[in-house]
């Protein structure tokens, strides 16, 4: 009896020091944590009801996939290697990366912007000429949009070119701002 209560105060001392370090490591553990799901930014209402498309790998000869406003996808890349590419790429690829080819048709004058759920890079262009961004923002984290990029556009027909992704589904959806 004498040497477990003798022992006692250590043991306390161990579990008060393995206590501080849970302490300490919980923020961490948190932040690495996915939040909870949320709805998709306003405008973004197609989101939630994606469904699968297969991207191109050029443009010319086989059918583009055509996507249209407000109807979110989850699109089909193909390995890099096999993309003809509609315009020059604005990231070098690397070996592993995913990519794909799809048109829009932008009706009216404005700024359209495209939510992509994954890291990837995005080109728009018209006749094989790529088109400067106007705008990039994050996405919601909680719901699984990565990325914005908004773009100035005119009436016409684009080709928007995913490049550099690590996966091969990239959920994406286009809309036209207010």
């Amino acid at each position: 009896m004498r040497w477990t209560m003798g022992r006692m105060p250590a043991m306390a001392m161990v579990m008060a020091a393995a206590a501080a370090m849970a302490m300490a490591v919980a923020p961490a553990v948190s932040a690495q944590m996915p939040s909870a799901p949320c709805a998709p930014p306003s405008g973004l209402a197609g989101w939630a009801h994606r469904h699968p498309v297969g991207a191109a790998t050029r443009i010319g000869g086989s059918p583009v996939p055509e996507l249209h406003l407000g109807d979110a996808v989850d699109l089909g890349l193909v390995p890099i290697a096999v993309l003809s590419v509609a315009a020059p790429l604005g990231k070098p690829p690397q070996e592993s990366d995913h990519g794909g080819l799809v048109t829009f048709r932008a009706t009216m004058s404005g700024t359209y912007r495209i939510a992509l759920g994954s890291r990837a890079w995005i080109d728009v262009a018209q006749g094989g000429t790529p088109l400067a961004s106007i705008g990039h923002a994050m996405g919601p984290a909680c719901a699984g949009i990565a990325k914005q990029v908004d773009f100035a556009l005119a009436p016409g027909v684009y080709t928007i070119q995913l490049s550099a992704a690590a996966d091969a589904v990239a959920p994406i959806e286009i809309v036209r701002l207010p």
